[in-house]
C-alpha cells in the first residue's frame, strides 16, 4: 500500500511585528475588562460622583482662569485631591488588575504565552497597557475635561496662565494614572488568586495611609508612607504649590521613583522566571 506524502507547504509571511503583538495583549484585555458589570459599574459611578459634580460646579462658579489652587487647593473646590476619586480609583484598579497576570499565573497560560515569540517585555507591555488603556478613562480623560470646560468659561481674557495650568495636568494625569497601574500589576504578579490580589490592592493603600496618621505625629516626613499622601505632594510639586517645611522634597523624589519603577522591577522579574523556565 503507497504511502502519501504529506503535503507540507512553508509559511512564506513574515512574523508579526513588536507593535502588533503588544497591541493585540492591549486590545483583548480592554474589551474582556470592559464586559465586565463591575467594572462598568464603578466607571459609571466614578465619573457621575466624582468627575461630572465638580466639572459641573466648577463651570457654574465665576472664575477669571484656570488656576492650581482649583486642581490641587485646600479650599472647598479642590478637584484632584476628592476623597471620590481617590476611592473610586482604588476600587477600579483593585478590579483592573486583580487578575491582569494572577490568572495567568494560576492557568499556566505564560506556556503559551511564550511558545510564541513574545517576550516579557512585550508581554508586560501588553497587560500594563491594557490596564492603563482603562484606568485612564477615569484617571487622565476626565483631568483634561475638567480643565478645558474651565478654560472654556472663564471670564478672563488671560489664557496663559490656563494653558500653563491644563500643560502640568497632562503630567498628573500620566502620573497618576501610571503610578496606580504600576502598583497593582505588581500585587497581581506575587499571588495565583485574583481574590487575594484584589484585596491586597485595595487595602494595603489603606493600612498605609493608617500607618503613616499613627507615625506623622512624630514627624511629618512619616506621612509619606502613605502612598496616597506621596501622590498628592507630587501633585503639589508640580502644581507649583509651596510644602510644608517640615518635609523633605528629596525624600518625596526618592519615595515616587521607588514606587513607580520599583514595582515595574518585581513584576518583571516575576514573570521573566516564567519565561526561562518555560
Amino acid at each position: 500500500m503507497a504511502i502519501d506524502r504529506i503535503k507540507y507547504r512553508s509559511w512564506k509571511g513574515e512574523k508579526s511585528s513588536h507593535f502588533h503583538r503588544v497591541y493585540t495583549i492591549v486590545n483583548n484585555i480592554f474589551l474582556q475588562k470592559m464586559k465586565s458589570k463591575g467594572i462598568l459599574i464603578i466607571l459609571i459611578i466614578g465619573l457621575f460622583l466624582a468627575h461630572a459634580f465638580p466639572i459641573i460646579f466648577g463651570a457654574l462658579i465665576p472664575h477669571e482662569e484656570l488656576t492650581a489652587e482649583m486642581m490641587v487647593g485646600t479650599n472647598f473646590i479642590s478637584y484632584l485631591k476628592n476623597g471620590l476619586l481617590i476611592i473610586f480609583t482604588i476600587l477600579l484598579v483593585s478590579l483592573v488588575c486583580s487578575d491582569l497576570i494572577s490568572q495567568d499565573l494560576k492557568d499556566k497560560s505564560f506556556v503559551l504565552y511564550f511558545s510564541r515569540p513574545i517576550k516579557t517585555f512585550d508581554y508586560l507591555a501588553g497587560k500594563i497597557g491594557g490596564a492603563i488603556s482603562i484606568i485612564s478613562i477615569f484617571t487622565f480623560f476626565p483631568f483634561i475635561i475638567y480643565c478645558l470646560v474651565i478654560i472654556g468659561t472663564q471670564t478672563g481674557d488671560d489664557y496663559s496662565g490656563s494653558i500653563s495650568i491644563l500643560g502640568k495636568t497632562i503630567i498628573v494625569g500620566i502620573l497618576t494614572t501610571i503610578f496606580f497601574v504600576s502598583y497593582g500589576t505588581m500585587i497581581s504578579s506575587l499571588t495565583k488568586k485574583k481574590t487575594y490580589a484584589g484585596i491586597g490592592i485595595f487595602m494595603s493603600f489603606f493600612v498605609l495611609i493608617i500607618i503613616g496618621d499613627i507615625f506623622t505625629t512624630f514627624d511629618q516626613n512619616w506621612s509619606l508612607i502613605s502612598p496616597i499622601n506621596l501622590l498628592f505632594y507630587s501633585y503639589d510639586i508640580i502644581y507649583g504649590i509651596e510644602l510644608s517645611s517640615n518635609l523633605n522634597s528629596n525624600i518625596i523624589g526618592v519615595l515616587l521613583f521607588c514606587i513607580i519603577f520599583l514595582p515595574l522591577v518585581i513584576t518583571f522579574i516575576q514573570v521573566y522566571k516564567k519565561e526561562v523556565g518555560k
